[in-house]
């Protein structure tokens, strides 16, 4: 009788973690994105291209292409209102730097956004430089979701190839 009632509680104590944290990792295979996150759930993460889902990570020079993450919680929320962080690093295959934001989203830091807005979804753009590449080579995108209120975070990377 101990024992079922050790493997019980046991059971209750794991189900109480899996529901109170929200950490793990996920690929998407089509596309290689890679996303770990800690603190937040993600509904549903995607890339897209002239506002339609897409799969290609294929880019063509001065083409804009978007990660998009929506459905997200585990913003702290402070009078009804989150408030996200978000930095993009774009490097070529040489390592250059091409794109550096530490926070896309630095001009709410002091009203923040409506918790319901930040959850429906949250976008990060990269427009592929017009000069300076060619055919075939790569661009490593790294980019960090947090909330500025809590420890919740993601990260992400994905490797986008030049038309």
């Amino acid at each position: 009788m101990s024992r079922n009632k050790n493997i019980l509680g046991l059971m209750i104590i794991a189900l109480l973690l899996t529901i109170s944290c929200s950490v793990g990792v996920k690929t998407d295979l089509l596309t290689g994105l890679s996303i770990k996150y800690n603190g937040f759930s993600v509904a549903n993460s995607f890339l897209a291209k002239g506002n339609k889902k897409t799969t290609d990570v294929k880019i063509k020079p001065g083409e804009k292409i978007s990660l998009v993450f929506t459905g997200i919680s585990g913003f702290k929320t402070i009078e009804g209102m989150a408030y996200p962080g978000a930095s993009i690093v774009v490097t070529d295959s040489k390592g250059k730097i091409v794109l550096d934001i530490a926070d896309l989203f630095s001009a709410y830091d002091s009203t923040g956004v409506d918790v319901k807005l930040a959850g429906e979804a949250l976008t990060i753009d990269f427009t592929a430089p017009l000069t300076g590449s060619e055919k075939g080579d790569k661009y490593n995108w790294k980019s960090r979701v947090w909330d500025k209120k809590s420890t919740s975070e993601l990260t992400c990377e994905l490797q986008l190839e030049v038309e």
